[in-house]
């Protein structure tokens, strides 16, 4: 007979995996990058792109800057439903429907999160990059797409 041990090692996961740390670059992209404090999906989106590298920050910060008017293909945020469903729970976000668009509005309670997270000097770098990108209009981002397609 064979015995079969089996001896559990624990793995680190990088924080960026963390429901609660994206939770915090949504309401940081919400008040940073969105209008009046709510923002599109697809803005939420393409900036959790724009996060995972810097050649992706890159391509975003020129266009903000303009010196490109095109985006290059760039995919949605993986898990971004769990984190929106803790942050309609713990009352952080609200959903808006403007135009006949969904919104995804930060609440007080929201506000009061990241005021706190911010003097405390917590995810310094990731905020600071959501801050230099700020506000980009929806038409610029729409017309931006428009400018690639797939076969």
């Amino acid at each position: 007979m064979i015995n079969i041990i089996l001896d559990e090692k624990k793995t680190s996961v990088s924080i960026r995996y963390n429901a609660y740390f994206k939770l915090v670059i949504l309401l940081a992209i919400i008040n940073h990058c969105g209008s009046k404090n709510k923002a599109g999906l697809q803005l939420i989106h393409l900036m959790f792109w724009a996060l995972r590298d810097e050649n992706n920050y890159q391509i975003l910060y020129d266009l903000k800057m303009r010196l490109r008017n095109s985006l290059t293909p760039w995919s949605f945020e993986f898990g971004l439903e769990k984190v929106l469903a803790i942050g309609y729970i713990e009352n952080y976000i609200e959903k808006k429907i403007i135009s006949k668009q969904l919104e995804i509005a930060i609440t007080s309670s929201g506000l009061e999160i990241l005021k706190s997270i911010e003097n405390y000097d917590l995810f310094h770098d990731e905020i600071n990059k959501i801050k230099e990108i700020g506000w980009i209009p929806k038409t610029k981002l729409q017309k931006a797409n428009n400018n690639w397609k797939l076969l």
